[in-house]
This record gives C-alpha cells, sequence and structure tokens, in this order.
C-alpha cells in the first residue's frame, strides 16, 4: 500500500510542477510543444509500475536512453555539416582572395595601371569569373589577354570594366 500512495503523490507532485510551467510558458506557440512532452513524461510515469510486474521497467528506460543518444547523434552530424560547409566556403573565399593578389602582382610586374581584380569561383575551386577594374591608361585588355594565355582561362570569364 505505501508503494501505491508512494506513487500517487508522485504523480500530483509531477502533475502540478507541470502545471505551473505550463503557467509561466511566454508563447502559445511553445505550449502545444510543453503540453505534448508533458502529455510522453505523465503517461511513461502512469506506465511505469504496470512495466515494473511485468519486468520491462529496464528494457524502457534503455530504449529511452538509446533514442536520446541517437537523438544527439544525428544533431551532431548536422552540426558537423555545417561546420564543414562553413569551413569550405571560408577555404574557397581565400582561394580567391589569394589568386586576386597574384593576378595584382603579375598586373604591377608588367606595370599596368589596373584599379581592382575580382575573382570568383565554383564550388569544385574552378575560376568561373575574373573582373578587372582597369585605371585610367586602359591596361585591362593586357592584363586580360595575359591571364587567358596563362592560366587558360575562356574568353567570358575575363571581363574588362
Amino acid at each position: 500500500m505505501q508503494i501505491f500512495n508512494n506513487w500517487i503523490r508522485s504523480m500530483l507532485i509531477l502533475y502540478f510542477l507541470m502545471m505551473i510551467m505550463l503557467y509561466f510558458t511566454a508563447g502559445e506557440s511553445y505550449k502545444k510543444f510543453i503540453r505534448f512532452f508533458m502529455g510522453l513524461v505523465l503517461a511513461l510515469t502512469l506506465l511505469r509500475p504496470v512495466l515494473s510486474v511485468f519486468g520491462k521497467e529496464e528494457e524502457l528506460q534503455e530504449s529511452i536512453l538509446y533514442e536520446s543518444f541517437s537523438q544527439r547523434m544525428e544533431e551532431a552530424q548536422l552540426d558537423f555539416g555545417r561546420m564543414e560547409k562553413a569551413g569550405n566556403e571560408i577555404f574557397l573565399r581565400q582561394y580567391e582572395r589569394t589568386l586576386e593578389e597574384q593576378f595584382s602582382e603579375a598586373a604591377e610586374e608588367k606595370l599596368l595601371d589596373i584599379e581592382d581584380i575580382t575573382v570568383s569561383m565554383n564550388g569544385d575551386y574552378e575560376l568561373e569569373q575574373v573582373i578587372i577594374r582597369e585605371g585610367l591608361n586602359g591596361d585591362g585588355e593586357t592584363l586580360r589577354s595575359y591571364l587567358i594565355e596563362v592560366y587558360g582561362l575562356k574568353e567570358g570569364q575575363v571581363l574588362v570594366q
């Protein structure tokens, strides 16, 4: 009888704590998720004595722990994927900046009046486009010809502005 009284007491305490938590929830959109979670917790709490009679309580706890672990692993994989994608984008931007510096140095070596060079690449680290902003002397076409010849770029990939 004492076990039954303890079980009822724990159910009532859990129910009141959940109602207090639901009362202090800020938005209506969160209340439906909290109600769902509370329903799961109450159902598991109600089933616990029944499962302990049949010896299935440990299996329930193991399955809950396994599901929790697998959910955390999925979240970690998603986070790792996001980090890898961000790292690839950073590396791609750095590679573009390096090529811009290299092209600028080539222009300086040839004493060309180039204001700015912008390089854009695709996800496979292939040059998509090089935009050359020339200075007052009109040296952009000279650099354009040089880049097409030396780097094997196509006519449409190098633009002079």
